[in-house]
């Protein structure tokens, strides 16, 4: 590890509590690291070590997510199964990029694609959900592995944009949108926290309870998300771009 790096009990608390609300948005509508990384900043933990203990915080409730909604009978597997290992390989190019890319660079890349994703969801017009859906295995690689690169290389918003793209490419209501991007959301997350946990960057004793604490959001979540439903979800999503957008534009004056 070449941080050492301690916080102090009432940091942790904090923290934990700002992972649980990240893991609950996560679950729903994605864009829980915008949460979490500026509260790990702010913490002062070093760049680096911020996104790699978003990362494996964010495998932990994403995994808790999947585990609710696959109960339930929510995820489309067949996408899944296309778009898993392409989102894996993606993330982990990404995520071996993050160590080198120039922040500002990524900072536009985030202003520039919020509004176009908010305009997606805004204008978008209800459909009646397909009972048989079967996307093409080319179709959705390149619809969602993309994304996966994005995830590994920043990650803030992936679940996000990915459940939009589902949703509007490959034409699932948001409930399944959402619920089906959970499991390629955890291998984006575990192909960029490999590479994060190979170059030493994560800070175990700040990792631990924020992962505990996405365990309990991202549960929580995944429930109000089947309860409430298409709507729930998309003013949800909606809130998410807004926060998004709003909070990169005050990080970009203020640098």
């Amino acid at each position: 590890m070449e941080h050492i790096f301690e916080l102090n009990t009432y940091w942790l608390i904090g923290l934990a509590f700002v992972a649980f609300s990240a893991g609950y948005i996560d679950a729903v509508a994605g864009g829980g690291g915008m949460l979490n990384l500026p509260a790990l900043l702010f913490a002062g933990v070093p760049p680096v070590s911020a996104l790699a203990v978003n990362k494996v915080s964010g495998i932990a409730g994403t995994s808790l997510a999947v585990i609710k909604y696959a109960l339930n009978k929510q995820i489309h597997w067949r996408t899944v199964a296309y778009a898993a290992i392409p989102c894996l390989l993606a993330s982990y190019i990404g995520g071996r990029i993050a160590l080198y890319a120039s922040a500002s660079v990524l900072a536009w890349a985030i202003i520039i694609c919020i509004p176009i994703a908010l305009v997606i969801v805004l204008t978008d017009k209800p459909v009646k959900q397909e009972t048989s859906l079967d996307p093409s295995p080319i179709k959705t690689i390149a619809t969602v592995a993309p994304i996966g690169f994005y995830d590994g290389i920043l990650g803030p918003g992936t679940g996000t944009y990915m459940a939009i793209a589902i949703r509007k490419v490959l034409k699932f209501d948001y409930l399944l949108a959402t619920a089906t991007i959970k499991p390629l959301n955890l291998f984006t997350n575990i192909g960029a926290g490999i590479a994060f946990l190979m170059a030493g960057k994560v800070i175990w004793s700040i990792a631990i309870p924020m992962i505990l604490a996405s365990m309990a959001g991202g549960w929580l979540g995944s429930h109000s998300a089947i309860k409430g439903g298409d709507k729930f979800i998309r003013r949800l999503l909606i809130v998410v771009l807004v926060v998004m957008l709003l909070a990169n534009i005050f990080k970009m004056i203020n640098d």
